[in-house]
Parts: C-alpha cells; sequence; structure tokens
C-alpha cells in the first residue's frame, strides 16, 4: 500500500498491514514495528470519514502496534513507542443501551477525537491512546497505561485510567 508521503530511511517491517495509505504521511528516518497495523478508514456501514494519520520524523513504532483513524491522529518527532501499543481516535459505537444491543461490529463507529502526540514523547509497552488526547512534548507515558485525558508537557504519567505521576 503506498502512502500519501514518506521519506528516505523510512523502514516498514514485515508483515505490517496498511490501509488507507492516501491518509497516512510519514516523516523520515521512520521504523515501524514488525506484525503492526495502520488504518485510515474513510468509510464504514455507509458512514464516510476524512482520515488523517501525521506521523513525524525519527519515529520508532515498536511490533504488534494498532493505530486507527477515521478523524486525526499525529504523531510529532522523535516519538519512540514500546511494543503492542495501542493509538485509536475511535470506537464501535455508543453506550447507550440502543447501541449495545447491535452487534459490535455491526455499530457505526464513534469519533472519540483527534489525538495529537507532540516531539520527544517515549510510549512504554501495551500502552493504549484514545481519542481527544493531546500529550505533550517530552512526556512519558508507562508502560501498561491507557490515556483518555490530555498529558502536559515534561510530565511522567501511568496506570489505568493514566494520571500524571511527575511533572517538570
Amino acid at each position: 500500500m503506498e502512502l500519501s508521503h514518506s521519506h528516505i530511511g523510512m523502514v516498514v517491517s514485515y508483515p505490517c498491514e496498511i490501509r488507507g495509505g492516501k491518509y497516512i504521511s510519514c516523516g523520515k528516518n521512520t521504523f515501524l514495528g514488525p506484525n503492526g497495523i495502520l488504518s485510515a478508514w474513510d468509510s464504514f456501514q455507509g458512514e464516510k470519514y476524512k482520515p488523517k494519520i501525521t506521523i513525524g520524523d525519527n519515529v520508532t513504532i515498536g511490533m504488534n502496534f494498532h493505530i486507527s483513524a477515521i478523524n486525526r491522529i499525529s504523531i510529532g518527532d522523535n516519538v519512540l513507542t514500546g511494543k503492542g501499543i495501542t493509538i485509536i481516535d475511535n470506537g464501535h459505537g455508543k453506550t447507550t443501551l440502543e447501541d449495545l444491543q447491535i452487534a459490535p461490529k455491526s455499530r457505526k463507529l464513534f469519533v472519540y477525537g483527534s489525538v495529537s502526540i507532540g516531539k520527544n514523547v517515549w510510549i512504554g509497552d501495551k500502552v493504549t491512546i484514545v481519542g481527544n488526547v493531546n500529550i505533550g512534548e517530552g512526556a512519558v507515558i508507562g508502560s501498561n497505561s491507557v490515556v483518555t485525558k490530555d498529558v502536559p508537557p515534561f510530565s511522567v504519567c501511568g496506570g489505568v485510567p493514566a494520571k500524571i505521576i511527575k511533572q517538570l
């Protein structure tokens, strides 16, 4: 799958699944680990979306990742992630009684909001980041955390849900 924009030095490990490449751009010296899924969905269940995934320069995303957008995901320069991370800006339906009576794969996608990850961020193994979140420059996200709220620049957070542990 061809990406909308990629630079010299980009490495996509095999196997890696890329969907909606025309909505994805990657900077120079970007590394995507094996067994990852990078997807930008422009339609689902008859609904249309305008996804955009932007990955900066010198980004390393560990193996077994899942990044999925129907809205916007932006990953800044020099971001490093561990293995098994998930970054999503959408979900299968809302938690209303009406939606919960429909099989999850048949529900309309719900946009949480955009995800923005600043430069020089370190994201540990098995972190999940859901939409409507901004992670500031230089932040550190501890392994196994679930990020549901903004993380200030130059802070350390962790837990489920992630909480600020230290701020510089």
